[in-house]
């Protein structure tokens, strides 16, 4: 290693927003294709990825397996300084348009008239992290006889770590901070698509209580591309991972043994969201009857012995003037938890096919 490389890439701080980006359940749905078709599938995703960062001003750092490490630094690949507000603009426009473009190849592979691009682009659908502030840079190459190996290393990008893993698919978490710049910098936080933003409080490795982040939810002036990409992923079959909810179209009602009521937003085979008026505490255990709004099926539920069940609570998050709770359940075992959720696919189901019908 010369000299001038060194000096290069001697270590420093800089201010710069940063993003990580992960495939969901990858491992689940690659587990049975040839090595060669994973590879070249997650090098088409990952480079769309890519491409949209560079046009965003930001700067792929690793390629870190089925996900990236990408970076947004106030100084510019081209010498121009903005702020730490406009880069983490910068960021964000980048996660959103990934989110939205991704749903786009999805549903035209799903809707095409040519035969050939059906699942030309397999559901890959990404979770995306995002913090801002400073992070410091240098070379961890492990030979002097390698190219250099820069890294981002700090508690901003072990934030943005954190997020990117709580976050669901097609939506982006940022935190505190890059909320609080944004306010500040008074800059539109619509985005141009209708940007819906909520918050949501986790609990995070290596922090004390819940942690208060904000969830954005890129599709808020299409909402049916959305619907339309997470169907696709769920009608992948084995493709899909069971992380991934189902928007509860069923009148589904939760009564809690206090007497409390509220409704189920989505379910899937780990447990749901639900809505209530108040807020339950993390951690916090929900026994709950749950109610379809049908006499049949609430039959049916009874019957499987499914309708009454205990979750708890893993976070919390602010709607409006309700709060929203992601629950898991306690009380079931896995093959029940499934046949619940098969259960309620079914209802949601025949809910659709009964409205579509009555559509004149």
């Amino acid at each position: 290693m010369t000299s001038a490389t060194v000096s290069r890439f001697e270590p420093r701080d800089i201010d710069a927003a940063v993003m990580f980006v992960d495939v969901e359940g990858f491992s689940r749905i690659s587990g049975k294709k040839a090595v060669k078709v994973i590879f070249e599938e997650l090098r088409i995703c990952l480079r769309q990825i890519a491409k949209i960062v560079a046009n965003n001003n930001g700067i792929v750092n690793k390629t870190l397996g089925d996900g990236l490490l990408c970076y947004f630094p106030v100084k510019r690949a081209d010498g121009q300084s903005v702020s730490l507000a406009e880069a983490s603009c910068s960021a964000i426009a980048a996660a959103i348009e990934i989110q939205r473009e991704l749903a786009k190849q999805f549903l035209y592979s799903e809707t095409s008239p040519q035969e050939k691009d059906h699942k030309k682009w397999h559901a890959l659908p990404v979770r995306i992290g995002i913090n801002a502030g400073s992070v410091s840079v240098g070379d961890l190459s492990l030979a002097d006889d390698v190219p250099e190996d820069v890294t981002l290393i700090g508690d901003t990008v072990n934030l943005a770590k954190r997020l990117e893993s709580a976050a669901d698919v097609f939506r982006l978490l940022i935190s505190p901070k890059v909320k609080s710049i944004l306010d500040e910098s008074q800059l539109p936080l619509d985005f141009g698509v209708g940007a819906l933003w909520g918050r949501r409080f986790l609990q995070m490795k290596h922090q004390a209580g819940l942690f208060e982040a904000w969830d954005c939810n890129p599709f808020g002036l299409d909402a049916d591309l959305l619907k339309g990409a997470l169907r696709l992923v769920r009608t992948g079959s084995k493709r899909a991972s069971p992380r991934i909810p189902w928007l509860c179209h069923v009148p589904l009602q939760i009564t809690t043994r206090d007497g409390l009521v509220g409704r189920v937003v989505d379910f899937s085979e780990n447990g749901f969201c639900l809505e209530f008026p108040t807020a339950f505490g993390r951690k916090e255990q929900i026994n709950m009857t749950i109610s379809t709004g049908r006499d049949d099926w609430n039959f049916t539920l009874s019957n499987k012995g499914l309708s009454n069940v205990t979750c708890e609570v893993r976070w919390v998050e602010t709607v409006g003037q309700l709060n929203w709770h992601g629950v898991s359940f306690i009380s079931l075992s896995q093959e029940n938890a499934r046949s619940l959720s098969e259960l309620l696919i079914q209802f949601n189901n025949r809910a659709s096919e009964e409205q579509s019908s009555e559509t004149p």
